[in-house]
């Protein structure tokens, strides 16, 4: 493989919270590097003034006030368009510049993690098409990989840390487990290139597939 790679790729990385997207993301990053490949790495929500306000909803340091209900969390709608404003943010200011000088991109999440999570209702009563729409102008990956790991895994993961998002619960996350796989069927259908893995797998094994993939997909 001769290093800068020619073509270099858009790539996500995807997978339930605690499947790994953050340590593969740094591994896979690092690896390019020490062959020679420039690299940039973000991730969603980014690091953008959209993304920041969206990190501090999700960990409830931001609520709003109601008259009436007194203080409570971001509506699903709102959070969602939230979702695909900063998308389009993190492209323009991240992704499509790290493409243009050549560097392969790769984030930490992406549309895919919209139309599980704010895609996801419990009553299932949430509009899953609408949440499609709103993110229909978001460039689609070269490559995205599924880091597919069981609820209970995650779970075991995600307890080491000490501390949970409001997404990170048992219930939840099995249902997410479920929603995840719709999604991938779902954008594989309409042509998307999804390179699945098994989560449990060694990080080794995993960044060493992903690197492949990578490659592989440079030289087409």
């Amino acid at each position: 493989m001769t290093y800068p790679l020619a073509n270099p790729p858009f790539v996500v990385i995807e997978g339930l919270d605690g499947a790994g997207t953050t340590t593969q993301t740094r591994r896979v990053a690092e690896a390019l590097r020490q062959q020679g490949q420039p690299v940039s790495t973000s991730c969603e929500p980014s690091d953008g003034p959209i993304g920041m306000l969206i990190r501090q909803m999700l960990s409830k340091r931001i609520t709003v006030f109601d008259e009436e209900q007194g203080h409570r969390a971001v509506g699903r709608q709102t959070l969602a368009l939230l979702f695909a404003a900063d998308r389009l943010d993190h492209l323009r200011a991240q992704v499509e510049p790290a493409l243009s000088r050549g560097e392969v991109a790769i984030t930490d999440r992406y549309y895919h993690s919209s139309l599980v999570y704010q895609g996801d209702s419990a009553d299932g009563n949430f509009d899953y098409r609408w949440v499609e729409e709103i993110n229909g102008r978001a460039r689609t990956p070269d490559l995205t990989v599924y880091l597919e790991a069981s609820a209970q895994v995650c779970l075991s993961r995600i307890s080491e840390r000490g501390r949970r998002d409001i997404y990170e619960s048992r219930e939840k996350l099995e249902r997410l487990e479920r929603r995840y796989e719709e999604v991938m069927q779902r954008v594989e259908a309409r042509g998307e290139e999804v390179l699945r893995l098994d989560a449990t797998a060694s990080v080794q094994e995993l960044t060493r597939a992903i690197v492949e993939a990578i490659e592989a997909g440079s030289q087409q």
